[in-house]
């Protein structure tokens, strides 16, 4: 694509206030807290740390146009397309003598001939769609109060990319012990592996304790006890707010641009 990418403004957050301390990606009300899917879309196919059978649920041209009409406060707005463009330049091409970059996944608004698109609005709590899906709209949902954050917003962009969590990989249990006595009654699921081979397959990369797709340590705790502990000795799973270099390989890889 005959675009380039600015290095980006850094904004202060939106018109939210503190949460209570809560992580609002657990109130999403959708699969391990803000997860949503389309119909027929195989959870199985399309995993964090993993990459995806075909390009079914790629975006086509590396690329999302997506609605923000839904967001009506104009700081609200620029907290998410401030996300997007740290996002893409994060993952972009550097180009030599120059603090622009070649874009490898390109957020642009979305025209009059986009059937696939990608519709951010508020909601309860912050959630996402994972993965394209053809003539589909995809959703973002964002509480007022709690996501206009950039590492949240770029978590929930990840999804889109087709991204999942990083504490679901199969070889989890090498790098992470799973309190299960701490989870809350009917969130087990949330912390359920995936299984290499068959319908899942590795892009390379090793275990992310600082990938933005990682929940913090006491996700979905009962009793305020983490129901995640990491077995390497000096690691906070306290949750990132910004693409790890890890997070950036496996997009530009997903998406083709690391040749």
């Amino acid at each position: 694509m005959n675009v380039l990418i600015p290095k980006p403004e850094q904004i202060t957050n939106g018109s939210q206030t503190a949460y209570r301390g809560i992580d609002l990606k657990l109130l999403g009300g959708g699969f391990q807290g803000d997860m949503l899917f389309h119909e027929n879309y195989n959870v199985t196919k399309n995993v964090r740390g993993v990459a995806v059978y075909g390009d079914n649920y790629r975006w086509p041209y590396n690329t999302i146009p997506y609605d923000i009409s839904a967001i009506t406060d104009i700081h609200d707005q620029k907290m998410v397309t401030n996300a997007m463009h740290i996002l893409m330049y994060d993952v972009g091409t550097p180009i030599s003598g120059s603090e622009g970059r070649v874009p490898c996944v390109y957020f642009r608004p979305r025209g009059a001939n986009d059937q696939a698109y990608l519709k951010i609005q508020y909601g309860t709590g912050c959630s996402a769609h994972v993965g394209y899906v053809s003539h589909r709209q995809s959703e973002i949902y964002l509480q007022k109060d709690g996501c206009f954050e950039t590492g949240v917003i770029q978590h929930e962009l990840m999804h889109i990319l087709s991204f999942h969590h990083e504490q679901c990989r199969p070889d989890r249990d090498n790098y992470v012990q799973v309190n299960w006595e701490n989870i809350e009654n009917g969130k087990q699921y949330s912390f359920e592996k995936y299984t290499w081979g068959s319908s899942v397959y590795n892009q390379g990369t090793t275990y992310d304790y600082a990938s933005i797709m990682h929940y913090f340590g006491n996700a979905f705790s009962k009793n305020g006890k983490p129901t995640m502990v990491p077995l390497k000795a000096g690691v906070v799973l306290h949750g990132a707010r910004v693409l790890s270099p890890t997070d950036i390989f496996e997009v530009r890889q997903l998406y083709n641009c690391n040749a």
